[in-house]
């Protein structure tokens, strides 16, 4: 005839006003673990889950999307021959004070073959929909505060906008590119992504992604120099201006216009890519 073994329970707040004896085990049902007895500590001492024990497991993921589980700790590439999405699990699954590494083992990853983090639902990393790891052997550092948000807590690879320099007060020098892709159409169409208020421009360059019809060129500029960027510019796909200009200050975010250079734009897509310097004063 078997035996059942059956300890003491309850709820955890239940568990957390409970003194047992010393030596004494209860189990918590509400956050299904076991809580060791001293004899005087009300609550006692609970177990650590499995999945709470900080471990070096290295999961090897050969060119493909992968799924974090929040048992990994490690997520290596070990083949990388185009962008691939690595999902998050929730933060609230995933043990505090544990850290998730993301890291290219294989050389290959790039701006063109990226390995893209993104958060489950509506948790965000560092307060965004995503973090993309986008150059050799690079990687991301994670923890997970359990309540939406992840923080990255270190990395190797290149931001949109990097800190270069900063003094005691806060005053930084900030270096950043912005990218974003304009369909073409009537005789101008402005960019959605505006030159940001209190940069240095360095250049607006432009790649033709879709060939351009309708129109001989075009020209990228901002309303009062619509050539500022580049004027004539050729339609064939593949086609790109470096747009290259001294350095100039705009004090307000200003939007940027491509405009035919005769007719109108029946179709096409130009992505534009603004190279550009924040120089922020000191905050306190």
């Amino acid at each position: 005839m078997s035996e059942q073994l059956q300890l003491r329970r309850g709820t955890s707040s239940q568990v957390a006003a409970f003194i047992g004896a010393q030596g004494e085990t209860v189990m918590d049902t509400t956050n299904n673990r076991l809580v060791v007895s001293d004899g005087s500590t009300a609550g006692g001492w609970a177990a650590a889950k499995l999945s709470e024990v900080v471990t070096n497991a290295r999961t090897a993921v050969s060119d493909a999307a992968y799924t974090v589980l929040p048992t990994d700790r490690m997520v290596a590439y070990t083949a990388l021959t185009a962008a691939r999405a690595v999902t998050l699990p929730a933060s609230s699954a995933y043990p505090t004070g544990s850290r998730l590494l993301v890291i290219d083992e294989t050389g290959n990853c790039s701006v063109t073959k990226t390995i893209t983090i993104t958060p489950n639902g509506t948790d965000t990393v560092d307060g965004a929909a995503s973090a993309v790891v986008n150059e050799a052997y690079g990687f991301i550092g994670l923890e997970s505060n359990q309540a939406g948000e992840w923080t990255i807590v270190d990395d190797g690879f290149m931001p949109a906008l990097e800190n270069v320099a900063a003094a005691a007060h806060g005053a930084n020098t900030q270096i950043g590119v912005l990218e974003t892709l304009v369909a073409l159409s009537g005789a101008s169409t402005n960019a959605s992504v505006q030159i940001p208020a209190n940069s240095i421009v360095m250049a607006v360059g432009a790649r033709v992604v879709t060939a351009i019809t309708g129109a001989p060129s075009y020209e990228v500029g901002v309303v009062g120099n619509l050539t500022q960027f580049g004027s004539a510019l050729a339609i064939a796909v593949g086609s790109t201006n470096y747009g290259l200009i001294g350095p100039t200050a705009f004090y307000t975010a200003t939007t940027l216009t491509i405009t035919a250079t005769s007719g109108s734009f029946t179709a096409g897509q130009v992505r534009l890519s603004i190279s550009y310097v924040v120089c922020n004063p000191s905050q306190a």
